[in-house]
């Protein structure tokens, strides 16, 4: 009896706390509400932002001889409410260098405008507050491209020949670095485990940020050949058997010359190797001569697998006569 009277007591009370002199309660939820809104509005904070430096008024025919820096660090003021809004906002601080002569230049961060910025935040720093750089006069050259390989093809492949298409491209940039260009890398072509010839779609090898640009952009193709490495073996005094009960060879050795790649000729083991004759049954003849062709009497050499092939056999025919003779 007494459970229900506490769940009961319980109630009350919530609803006591919760409804009782409600209008005095709705007033100060209001008030704290609009307390919270005019700090967020008025409450002003410090925050990092990164800025992007655009580079594009740049004096007729100069060009910067080093890579330009992509972006400054800025510390800007402003209320809470404003400054959340901005952190997706783009920010970008144009350089204006159109007046500038050759030689050395300082741009001052400090004081230019940031496009993006609202009117209310201020800037309080910009880092780096200075830069030096160094414009050089704007030269257009013809430069040879080398492809780049790197990696092993499969075993028992060598690279044997690489080709770029096209093998020469249009560079503009400083006049100090062209001048001493004589060629230009491709991105890194990798062959690492190739066991046919490969083409490749790549890049050149130039930085993101490099003063220099290809004055007609597009993929550079690589063509890798690649061939087996072959090694040549001879094997002496591998032994002739006459298949058959019938017939003898009169010579009981052969030597045997074999070509593959490398790591299959070296495991091809010598006790393995045999001449046979296929002499049929139903050769009448005394005697005659084998030769490794489908017609009349052949041999072939057990004990070579592909890719390792036979390509001499000394003697070329096996002469065979009937027991006996």
């Amino acid at each position: 009896m007494n459970k229900p009277s506490r769940r009961v007591a319980t109630f009350e009370e919530l609803r006591s706390l919760l409804f009782d002199n409600w209008p005095y309660k709705a007033i100060t939820l209001c008030f704290a509400i609009l307390t919270w809104a005019y700090v967020q509005s008025e409450q002003v904070v410090e925050e990092h932002v990164r800025v992007r430096l655009d580079w594009t008024m740049m004096p007729e025919g100069l060009v910067t001889e080093e890579a330009t820096l992509e972006y400054a660090t800025v510390t800007v003021a402003g209320v809470q409410a404003l400054m959340r809004n901005m952190r997706s906002t783009d920010l970008v601080m144009p350089i204006d260098l159109s007046s500038a002569r050759e030689g050395d230049a300082t741009v001052d961060l400090s004081d230019r405008p940031i496009r993006g910025l609202p009117a209310e935040v201020r800037v309080v720093s910009v880092t780096p507050g200075t830069l030096r750089v160094q414009l050089d006069r704007l030269l257009k050259r013809r430069i040879k491209v080398t492809p780049l390989v790197k990696g092993d093809p499969a075993e028992g492949f060598a690279v044997r020949e690489v080709a770029v298409s096209p093998d020469h491209v249009d560079i503009s940039g400083p006049a100090s670095m062209l001048r001493a260009l004589t060629e230009i890398p491709t991105e890194d072509v990798d062959v690492t485990g190739l066991h046919e010839d490969g083409e490749f779609e790549v890049g050149l090898g130039l930085s993101k940020n490099s003063p220099m640009h290809v004055l007609k952009p597009g993929p550079i193709s690589v063509s890798v050949h690649v061939a087996s490495t072959l090694r040549v073996r001879m094997f002496d005094s591998v032994p002739i058997v006459v298949r058959g009960d019938r017939y003898v060879a009169t010579t009981t050795v052969a030597n045997v010359t074999v070509e593959g790649p490398e790591a299959a000729v070296a495991a091809v083991k010598p006790d393995a190797l045999s001449v046979i004759v296929y002499a049929p049954d139903e050769f009448v003849d005394p005697e005659g001569e084998a030769r490794n062709t489908p017609d009349g009497l052949r041999f072939d050499v057990l004990g070579v697998e592909p890719p390792v092939r036979v390509t001499l056999v000394a003697p070329e025919a096996i002469h065979v006569v009937a027991k006996g003779q």
